[in-house]
């Protein structure tokens, strides 16, 4: 009897180490999937933004683009687009994304700017649709010799860049 009791405990002790090891591994696996869905508490209260020189030269980029768009010729309104859609484009470049493999290197420095844009999700960036119709107005612009765009479209078109960049903290 002893025996039997005996091998029954170390029976139950192997199942519930087993049980416990296939546990762990389950809450592992939990944590890891929902790891995206955990709230973003700032516990710090409001930072104070850096100004670097890259940020004040994409301001000073950004309102050349804007005082551009000011001026009411339509090929004033094409080339800021064409300006705005650049400037995105070094942004992203700065962000470290490029064409494949999401990372800055020499073969994806000339990385078009769809490629950067696959790059990025709607989860990480609200924008990321009004990004890409932006950035095809501004196909349509550069490669539709006879593409007309009104003045709302086009205002429309700057507001999505400028969304964008206010997403990322390049502008204010």
């Amino acid at each position: 009897m002893d025996n039997n009791t005996t091998s029954l405990y170390e029976f139950l002790k192997t199942i519930f180490i087993i049980l416990d090891i296939l546990l762990l591994a389950f809450l592992a696996f939990l944590l890891v999937k929902g790891w995206k869905y955990r709230p973003n508490f700032d516990l710090g209260g409001e930072e104070e933004k850096a100004y670097t020189l890259g940020n004040v030269i994409l301001a000073e980029r950004w309102e050349s683009v804007i005082g551009r768009s000011k001026i009411n010729s339509p090929e004033s309104i094409k080339m800021a687009i064409i300006d705005a859609d650049n400037l995105v484009d070094d942004l992203l470049e700065r962000m470290g994304l490029g064409g494949g493999d999401g990372l800055a290197s020499k073969e994806s420095a000339s990385a078009s700017m769809a490629d950067k844009l696959e790059n990025l999700s709607i989860d990480d960036f609200g924008t990321l649709n009004r990004l890409w119709a932006a950035h095809r107005v501004r196909n349509k612009i550069v490669h539709e010799p006879d593409f007309a765009i009104s003045h709302e479209e086009a205002q429309r078109t700057l507001d999505d860049y400028a969304s964008f960049l206010k997403e990322v903290g390049a502008i204010t």
